[in-house]
């Protein structure tokens, strides 16, 4: 009976292709030993290959013994098993989180790497309908909107599934018991300082004693209806996210007119839609950091917007631009002699080439002056006080006043790199040539400038 709930949900909402890999998340608890058992009894069906990783998270003494206990259940189905290691306390320290956010963060980090390198076509996780209400009530206690309201997700990006999202754990457990199954216990799922925990023991339990029993069972049609209202609007979502993004210098970009003309229940969706693309941490977002970018498209506030896991959010003109945060490196000149390629503080490398005048030249991340006008040797620095270029007709302009003007971001300002030739700047990178340095016409061999 329980399969057969199972196997209705799965091909209701297409969770399996037939030959799928599929990595289960196993931690040795309750609900993913039966998913494993469930799902080693369905591969035949769905023709399945399955994987096992299990993360330890080095927060109760005997951890070593879950990931034991689960290597055994693999060896003994013959599933081969990934064991990865962390210290979650070290790392929520590190990152300033709860617990239960550090590990989610690093289990899900360590499952998308996965993935990616093993070509595993699906994600499959335990959760079940208590952790959907449960999800649901910690994200109205905390402030949410309508994407929050449909809880946890039955599919995600077509990688992650759960196939038990709307079986109960009472469920699960008989099922267990049916088949004689073991499992680990792990008694920090009764520690109240976690607020998941309260919701779990004291706030459920009271909403079913003294206002419906049957709220889980509720909770499961909101959910549905509501899940089905956001797969459409994230198709709206996805398709104007392809219409107006762009790159600059491999920064994911979005056309910022366009942007402001989309209706901001859509918009706050491209956003979600760019942080899972360029690897901005979603768990860690809040209502805070998405009013912020709502300001810097609508309200024109400069910004940046600082977001989780070290990326920004700044405006260009014409733009809305998300990078990882730059950091200011200290003054440095190096002394370019001769053709070739030199190391940069930004851990890339530039390469100095010489080659002749054939018109116009598709170089991608380069500068291209007059061989004849930039000669050996020249400098490549940082801006320093007190820089001006030539700039006619006025004569000479504050290189911080042609930055200003450029509309480049202050906290971007202070890594430009500076072409300096017999004391003049003669190059600001891909902003500035002096009009002395320009290739012409009649120009026989250019000086190429190439980051690399």
């Amino acid at each position: 009976m329980f399969i057969n709930t199972i196997k209705k949900y799965i091909e209701k909402f297409n969770l399996f292709q037939k030959g799928d890999r599929v990595l289960l998340g196993i931690s040795g608890g309750l609900d993913s030993v039966v998913l494993l058992e469930v799902l080693y009894l369905l591969k035949k069906d769905y023709e399945l290959k399955l994987f096992v990783s299990h993360y330890d998270h080095k927060i109760r003494k005997d951890s070593l013994e879950d990931a034991s206990f689960v290597y055994k259940l693999c060896k003994e189905k013959n599933i081969p098993f990934f064991y990865t290691a962390a210290s979650v306390p070290a790392y929520a320290k590190r990152e300033k989180l709860s617990l239960e956010m550090a590990g989610r963060e690093l289990r899900y980090n360590l499952w998308f790497n996965l993935a990616k390198k093993y070509d595993f076509q699906k994600i499959a996780l335990a959760h079940h309908l208590d952790d959907l209400a449960e999800e649901i009530f910690m994200k109205l206690i905390r402030g949410t909107g309508k994407r929050g309201l449909a809880g946890i997700p039955i599919k995600r990006e077509e990688l992650i599934v759960r196939p038990f999202l709307f079986v109960t754990k009472e469920e699960i457990r008989k099922f267990a018991l049916e088949k004689n199954l073991n499992w680990r216990e792990d008694y920090t799922n009764k520690d109240l300082r976690f607020l998941r925990n309260k919701i779990r023991h004291i706030l459920i339990p009271f909403l079913e004693k003294h206002f419906n029993k049957n709220i889980k069972k509720n909770i499961k049609k909101t959910a549905l209806i509501i899940a089905e209202e956001e797969e459409l609007i994230e198709e709206f979502a996805k398709k104007k996210f392809e219409e107006i993004k762009f790159y600059i210098d491999r920064d994911l970009s979005l056309k910022l007119h366009e942007l402001k003309q989309i209706p901001s229940v859509l918009r706050r969706r491209i956003y979600f839609i760019v942080f899972q693309k360029v690897g901005i941490p979603i768990f860690r977002i809040t209502y805070k950091h998405l009013e912020s970018l709502e300001n810097l498209v609508i309200k024109r506030v400069k910004g940046p917007v600082y977001l989780p896991g070290g990326f920004l959010a700044y405006r260009g003109p014409g733009y809305i631009t998300f990078t990882q945060k730059v950091f200011s490196f200290p003054y440095f000149a190096i002394k370019i002699e001769t053709e070739g390629e030199y190391s940069l503080p930004t851990k890339q490398k530039l390469k100095i080439f010489k080659i002749k005048n054939q018109g116009k030249l598709n170089l991608p991340n380069s500068m291209i002056f007059s061989a004849e006008k930039l000669t050996f040797p020249f400098v490549i620095r940082k801006r320093k006080p007190g820089d001006r270029i030539f700039w006619p007709p006025i004569g000479h302009k504050k290189l911080k006043k042609f930055l200003w003007e450029k509309e480049i971001p202050s906290y971007l300002r202070e890594n430009v790199l500076i072409i300096e030739h017999i004391n003049k700047i003669i190059g600001v990178w891909d902003l500035y040539i002096h009009p002395e340095y320009k290739v012409k016409k009649d120009t026989k061999e250019v000086l190429v400038l190439q980051i690399i």
